[in-house]
């Protein structure tokens, strides 16, 4: 590209080279010159695709990710190349398009650093396409029968309208493109998600024969010491950003979310056909800017700010849209499930015309939102993937028998519980014991009576004096050992069944016991999110009840969601069982009584006593507090009798999955500073045997399951700087404070910042806030010192904005220590803008560039850049590195490298001492972008841990885990499955 070209696509960037979004202009206006300009195949478009709008749009909203964007979109429109419509796998020419998905492997935009695992995860798949096992697994792929859920996921897999009938091809492009796709936790997932990390990443068979089962049976089986676990394909992929909590508010100060410009946002409104047709982009967005502000102004209406989501908003908009109110909706569908319970037609209860017309538009109202939430999600979720997670995470409840338990527990089997099943079965029994009892006695009386007749009349036989009276006599002796034969037999018999009776209590206990499995069963539910956590802290994991009915085929069990649901499950399987039970030869001769016992438990669970009591009983049973009035508030409670939240426990999940007798090994303890963990780390690697360490030494990416008190992610041993410390032979102690810790310190401790470059960060860490309280804030927050060092600085920031009363906004102070330094971080050392040149040219030496970008064209780039500093005087290194990217971009005219040129550039700046030095990064979090690492904080100059970006550039600290790495929690630990073979097929 000739430097003249250079100077013009420099110049429509508009703003200076400080300015945040410099780079991404120049970045998007390179890409957008190049497609424009563009002659390579459809492979290749796909390949080099930058998103730029969408990305643009999605960075601004920050609603949904850009970078899981486009990674669901590329790795959608890829399975064309590798499946074609006939569903063959195409591997002729497969090794030409890896050799061109290379050349485009890497981005060169700035923060496009996240989507170089993805890319890579692509690269290995594609690589995997010839081993013939692999490609013998996708061949066997078919669509899923007669199972409208899985159908549904195919389709919202792939974004297929509604009217497309699912066929094999369609579930073989499913699974590739989740083969492809890269894996993220949701909230509250975690104990599921790592497993599933490392089964979809390093066990490619095991995840497709996982899929294949699904599919196939609508379920995952494993059978191990005699006994069969099994989950049912998850029919839900996942909220997925949905409910990503959003502020809007009328104080024209605070910046507000253009939310219209949401790419979701935008796809859900689409599907949910409330665009005219034939409309731009650009006329969507004025539209959906006209809906949503109409949307957030009905929900801000009563105290001028709401917290709000997407879902909500997208609701409001379709009830304004279908002129409805949420009363019918509910009433509705508590029609609905009242017809659903009773057996009838629908068209039984809307006996008029105007009922049967509102029920159609709310049936269309529901099935349009549930249109537009899929799209939503559809356009950054997997949804294949994420249900066969979500399905996974199911086995984590499934080993330890809570469905057996949670019912034992509401239902109540105790006879002494208040309001129970037990109590009542216990009355019930006792009535019928009690009578049989009372008629032993009356027979007993009888029989005695019978048998001192009897007595009485041998006795006169033996003196009878004539022929007709012996004979008179022995008649009616006859008659009454016939009558003392039938006393007899009959006390003897209800005797019997009174023995039977006082028994019948515990036999029934153990036979509901042995049906609950067959007709209820728990399982993760994605969409469960009923406890609030933070951003960083997992929210409990939600398990919910489901009704099999008895059946096996998965497609035809139903998740309870209400009350009525719960109690009409119940009643279902009472009497549902009963004929089978009645059969038993245990029941023999109590077929009545039975029948009566069953009739008084559905009539018990029908009365609103039941429910009332149902909820104390699992408040007692997990140790947590009973809500007063329960019905009225059953937001407020955790534990339902149909719905739990919990942690989710990783260990019963891989010993479950994985068919193993044991628990799986791990090594744990509690820390009392983030030193001390590293350390546990480093020997904990040091201990494994040499073949385990092998592993990791070859394979960088190869993970190792860890937990902390509160989540659980992927330790990665492989890493560079991890890796050299449990390497190295020194004391740990010694390896951790001597190599890592003190260089780190005396960078920071060495650095200066003058007046200038103070000025600097101000400017950058006060740009978010209102125009008119820039000036005030910085001239409060300015040290009266020329020079200071960063940990002088932070601690000077600190001091004023904790004493500063003035230094507040809306009540909240203005910036929190994480904040700062989280900036800090990112931007040191700053430099003057004289020395820019050198600086790029020392980097540049340092790279891999091509040879057309010598130092000459270096320098004329440069001079471009240059231009737009006009009045600037301080450059930051995060600046510095961006920089860099641009002019490998501009300088070849491209968007993409063969080359990681992100990591390079950042590990020459660290090098040079253009950067801060880098972070030991031990794990991956799960979460969408973040790594864990130890960071010495600019801030302060303590070791610290920390949640950082891939290459370590950009961080912050872990705040909130503060008390479980300062020794206050010592009855939680951190922990390691030290033995990953156990965890491996």
């Amino acid at each position: 590209m000739d430097i003249e070209k250079i100077q013009a696509l420099i110049s429509k960037v508009k703003v200076p080279l400080t300015d945040e979004t410099f780079f991404l202009r120049l970045f998007h206006l390179v890409a957008k010159e190049r497609k424009e300009l563009n002659k390579q195949n459809e492979f290749a478009k796909i390949c080099n695709e930058e998103y730029g709008d969408l990305s643009r749009r999605a960075d601004l909203t920050k609603i949904q990710a850009s970078v899981s964007i486009r990674n669901v979109l590329r790795t959608r429109k890829l399975v064309d190349f590798f499946i074609n419509d006939k569903g063959n796998i195409l591997t002729d020419g497969l090794n030409e398009k890896i050799e061109q998905f290379k050349h485009y492997l890497y981005s060169l935009g700035p923060k496009r650093h996240y989507d170089s695992v993805r890319q890579e995860l692509i690269l290995r798949v594609l690589n995997v396409l010839n081993n013939k096992e692999i490609v013998t697994l996708l061949k066997t792929i078919s669509k899923p029968y007669l199972n409208k859920n899985s159908d549904a996921i195919i389709r919202n897999t792939l974004a297929l309208p509604k009217s497309v009938v699912i066929t094999d091809v369609h579930a073989k492009k499913a699974v590739f493109s989740a083969f492809m796709a890269y894996l993220r936790q949701s909230v509250g997932s975690c104990f599921g998600t790592a497993p599933s990390i490392i089964i979809h990443d390093e066990q490619p068979k095991q995840f497709l024969k996982d899929i294949i089962e699904l599919l196939g049976t609508g379920r995952l089986k494993r059978t191990f010491g005699g006994v069969e676990y099994s989950v049912p394909f998850s029919a839900s992929s996942g909220v997925g950003d949905l409910k990503r909590q959003l502020f809007f508010s009328d104080d024209v100060t605070i910046r507000q979310i253009e939310i219209w410009y949401s790419p979701g946002l935008i796809n859900a409104l689409d599907a949910a056909s409330l665009f005219p047709e034939g409309l731009n982009l650009k006329a969507k967005i004025e539209k959906a800017k006209e809906l949503c502000v109409e949307a957030l102004t009905f929900l801000k209406k009563e105290k001028g700010y709401c917290f709000t989501n997407v879902e909500e908003i997208l609701r409001q908009i379709l009830l304004k849209e279908f002129n409805l109110k949420e009363e019918a909706i509910l009433d509705f569908q508590m029609r609905e499930r009242q017809t659903s319970r009773e057996g009838l037609l629908l068209q039984v209860l809307d006996t008029g015309l105007q009922a049967k017309t509102s029920g159609q538009l709310i049936d269309k109202f529901l099935n349009q939102l549930e249109e537009a939430k899929n799209a939503f999600k559809a356009i950054a979720d997997n949804a294949l993937l994420k249900s066969w997670e979500f399905t996974i995470a199911s086995f984590a409840e499934n080993k330890a028998g809570f469905t057996t338990w949670n019912l034992y527990s509401s239902l109540g089997f105790r006879p002494n519980e208040e309001g129970g099943i037990g109590e009542t079965m216990y009355k019930t029994l006792q009535i019928k014991l009690d009578e049989s009892n009372r008629r032993v006695h009356d027979f007993q009386e009888e029989y005695e009576q019978a048998y001192s007749q009897i007595r009485y009349m041998e006795t006169r036989l033996r003196t009878a004096s004539t022929d007709k009276e012996v004979q008179w006599l022995k008649a009616e002796y006859q008659g009454k050992v016939h009558e003392f034969r039938f006393l007899e037999e009959m006390r003897d018999k209800i005797h019997n069944k009174a023995k039977k009776l006082a028994n019948l209590f515990d036999l029934l206990i153990d036979i509901f016991m042995y049906f609950f499995p067959q007709y209820f069963q728990e399982v993760y539910d994605a969409s469960m999110q009923d406890v609030a956590a933070s951003q960083y802290d997992d929210s409990p994991a939600g398990f919910r009840l489901l009704f099999k009915y008895g059946r096996g085929n998965t497609a035809g069990w139903t998740h309870i969601y209400t009350p009525e649901e719960f109690i009409d499950s119940l009643a279902n399987f009472f009497t549902s069982t009963e004929p089978e039970i009645r059969q038993s030869a245990e029941l023999e001769g109590l077929e009545e009584e039975f029948s009566e016992i069953i009739t008084a438990i559905v009539m018990k669970i029908r009365s609103p006593e039941f429910l009332e009591t149902a909820f104390t009983r699992m408040a007692r049973a997990h140790h947590t507090a009973a809500i007063k009035d329960p019905l009225h508030h059953l937001d407020k409670i955790e534990k339902k009798p149909w719905a739990y939240v919990s942690g989710g426990n990783m260990s019963t999940l891989v010993t479950t999955y994985y068919k193993r007798e044991q628990k799986p090994s791990e090594l744990s303890r509690w820390v009392e500073n983030p030193s001390e963990l590293l350390i546990f780390l480093i020997d904990a690697m040091k201990q494994l045997p040499q073949n385990i360490k092998e592993e990791y030494i070859k394979n960088s990416d190869k993970s190792m399951l860890m937990y902390s008190p509160t989540h659980a992610f992927l330790l990665k041993p492989g890493l560079h700087e991890f890796k050299k410390a449990w390497q190295n032979d020194l004391f740990s102690y010694t390896y951790v404070r001597d190599e890592l810790i003190l260089p780190r310190e005396r960078f920071i401790r060495q650095m200066i910042l003058d007046e200038e470059m103070m000025d600097a960060f101000l400017d950058s860490l006060i740009k978010d806030l209102p125009v008119h309280l820039e000036g005030f804030i910085k001239s409060s927050l300015k040290p009266i010192y020329k020079t200071l060092s960063p940990i002088e600085f932070r601690t000077h920031l600190v001091d004023q904005l904790n004493r500063d009363k003035s230094l507040r906004y809306a009540g909240n102070q203005l910036f929190t220590e994480e904040e700062i330094d989280s900036k800090l971080y990112a931007e040191l050392p700053f430099f003057h803008a004289h020395e820019l040149k050198s600086r790029v040219t020392a980097i540049f030496k340092l790279l891999p560039t091509q040879k057309e970008i010598d130092e000459t064209f270096l320098e004329q780039i440069l001079d471009a850049l240059y231009n737009t500093l006009r009045d600037v005087k301080i450059i930051s290194s995060q600046q510095l590195q961006e920089m860099c990217l641009s002019i490998l971009s501009l300088a070849d005219f491209k968007t993409t490298s063969e080359i990681d040129y992100q990591v390079l550039i950042a590990k020459a700046c660290q090098q040079l001492g253009f950067a801060l030095p880098a972070p030991i990064i031990i794990a991956d979090s799960n979460w969408v972008n973040e790594m864990f690492a130890f960071v010495v904080n600019p801030g302060n100059g303590n070791l610290e841990f920390w949640r950082v970006g891939a290459i370590g550039t950009i961080g912050s600290p872990m705040s909130n885990w503060k008390q479980w790495l300062n020794g206050s929690r010592r009855d939680i630990s951190w922990g390691i499955y030290n033995r990953p073979y156990e965890y491996s097929p």
